[in-house]
């Protein structure tokens, strides 16, 4: 409730860029007006939405307006790997980043996982891997860098996003989770802060963050 009681107090902060107005650049106004805010559906979204039903109730997942929003970022930024880092599994996130084509690769970093997510996302190609996520990410590096990275850790987030901030490239997307807590701020502020990440977008309760070193400095509330 807190939540959304500050979101609409704030809403007309985010109002402006919203729908693309204010946005200048051509990049940046293209992700909001026709990524983040298209209302078509995709193929893909009325079997995705039955494989929500198969997951226990208790299951780590978020909602399927926020799955979807990553569905169409993955289907926009077209990345040949994916990797997921959770506390707990966050499965259809994974999936739905995974979907876009069946060429790209999709691991799942966690630190539990029940054998009903695991057997859900190793049938759709997910790479599953449990234990120290900071590890297993270290492990995972790719030598060109990351290309989809989605950070749904609370404790490790920093850490997670410190330590891949420094394995990117100009095509590097991460998405953060979590910004509606309290750990989740401040990680976020620092992340606005942090010289390497070069275009911010702030949705509420996740932020895109953008590398690509030939753009200016940007921090968008949307």
């Amino acid at each position: 409730m807190k939540y959304w009681m500050k979101r609409v107090a704030t809403y007309p902060a985010h109002l402006r860029h919203r729908l693309g107005f204010g946005v200048q650049s051509p990049w940046a106004f293209y992700l909001v007006r026709f990524v983040l805010r298209e209302k078509w559906p995709f193929y893909a979204f009325d079997e995705l939405k039955n494989l929500r039903r198969q997951l226990p109730k208790n299951a780590a997942t978020f909602t399927r307006k926020h799955d979807e929003c990553l569905f169409r970022l993955a289907n926009w930024l077209k990345p040949s790997q994916v990797v997921v880092v959770g506390d707990d599994c966050p499965a259809l996130s994974a999936i739905y980043l995974g979907t876009y084509s069946k060429r790209v690769e999709v691991s799942c970093l966690c630190g539990n996982m029940t054998e009903a997510e695991r057997e859900l996302l190793e049938s759709h190609g997910v790479d599953c891997q449990c234990g120290e996520v900071m590890t297993l990410l270290k492990a995972l590096c790719p030598d060109t860098g990351f290309e989809c990275l989605q950070i749904a850790h609370n404790d490790e987030a920093w850490n997670i996003y410190d330590y891949a901030a420094d394995h990117v490239n100009n095509n590097t997307m991460f998405v953060v989770e979590h910004l509606n807590t309290p750990k989740g701020k401040l990680v976020w502020e620092k992340i606005c802060m942090d010289s390497r990440a070069r275009t911010t977008f702030n949705l509420g309760r996740t932020g895109l963050v953008f590398f690509n070193t030939k753009r200016s400095r940007m921090n968008y509330n949307l």
